[in-house]
């Protein structure tokens, strides 16, 4: 794996205090707001997705992150698809290996240093944080463990509100369909 974060999510008690701490710590006062549609597929390990835009771009993302409670590590790829390949790779996998099921969200984005600060909204489950602490190659684990408790508290993220699972599973559990 090329790329790697140290990342936390966790609900959000009060979405509009997470965003007016989000634009303090990141110095904007706008958020950039992206529309996301992710379809995941089953893997024999790790997630596999396709990532959906609104402007029909998209990326193919393998992620390697365990499901345990506050900043752990997360390994990734990821490729940029051009839109005539985006349909025709959704199909070869949803044919091949199945479909797990699909994330739609809305995430508002703030970058604060070498962290990405996600104000999520996901449909079905309702309004998260998520922090991904963008590890250059000479840092460790550590480092970007230290760097997300940081910002968790500058945030008023608490242990409690912390989850261990992604979004898809997450609906998956609820039995919820999007």
């Amino acid at each position: 794996m090329n790329n790697r974060n140290v990342e936390i999510k966790s609900r959000l008690q009060d979405i509009d205090s997470a965003i007016s701490k989000a634009k303090q710590l990141s110095g904007s006062n706008n958020a950039i707001v992206i529309k996301q549609h992710d379809t995941f597929f089953k893997a024999a390990e790790g997630r596999l997705k396709i990532r959906q835009f609104e402007d029909n771009t998209a990326e193919y993302i393998f992620y390697k992150r365990p499901n345990v409670l506050g900043p752990k590590l997360c390994s990734y790829n990821k490729i940029t698809l051009n839109t005539d390949t985006t349909e025709l790779l959704l199909n070869i996998l949803s044919e091949s290996m199945g479909v797990v099921g699909v994330v739609k969200k809305i995430r508002q984005l703030f970058i604060v240093g070498q962290t990405r600060i996600h104000i999520d909204q996901v449909d079905g489950l309702g309004n998260f944080v998520e922090l991904e602490v963008v590890l250059q190659e000479d840092q460790d684990v550590e480092t970007g463990q230290k760097i997300a408790n940081d910002l968790m508290q500058a945030l008023s993220v608490t242990n409690d509100d912390l989850i261990a699972e992604a979004y898809i599973d997450l609906l998956n559990k609820a039995n919820v369909q999007v």
